[in-house]
């Protein structure tokens, strides 16, 4: 599955950028998160709980920022597994300054893969999943970064 937006953010792109790739903030925003355990600067591990239909489980992802042009773009991969089922995704960000410094347009991409049970029980609903959690994942980001 592939996805891609445009958010704009009213923050300047320096803050946007730190939080974003503060793990310790930007999983404030995963839903269904239950740890965070940072490794060092572009490694971090997380547990998620998550699922589609009635396949759930806590995925344990490993997290790696690569490509990093700071405060422009990076590339995340992240690989999560539970018993039977996988997910492997490639984020890619970049980020604009807009309105002189005081807002930012993150353009971002996503291709998702996810295999095994949770893939051939859940095909139908995962595209409505997957959309539904990346608006709510953008929403708080952007109401985090706008309000603090």
């Amino acid at each position: 599955m592939e996805f891609k937006g445009d958010v704009p953010i009213k923050a300047s792109r320096e803050k946007v950028w730190a939080f974003l790739i503060d793990p310790h903030q930007v999983t404030q925003c995963a839903p269904g998160l239950q740890s965070v355990e940072v490794i060092d600067d572009s490694h971090f591990k997380c547990v998620v709980r998550a699922g589609v239909g009635m396949i759930k489980g806590n995925f344990n992802f490993d997290v790696v920022w690569s490509d990093v042009d700071a405060p422009n773009s990076a590339t995340m991969t992240a690989n999560g597994k539970i018993p039977g089922s996988a997910v492997a995704m490639v984020s890619k960000m970049e980020l604009v300054e807009t309105d002189n410094g005081a807002g930012t347009l993150m353009h971002w991409e996503s291709d998702v893969r996810v295999s095994g049970t949770i893939a051939g029980v859940g095909a139908r609903l995962m595209s409505g999943v997957a959309d539904r959690m990346t608006k709510d994942i953008f929403s708080c980001i952007q109401s985090k970064l706008e309000t603090a």
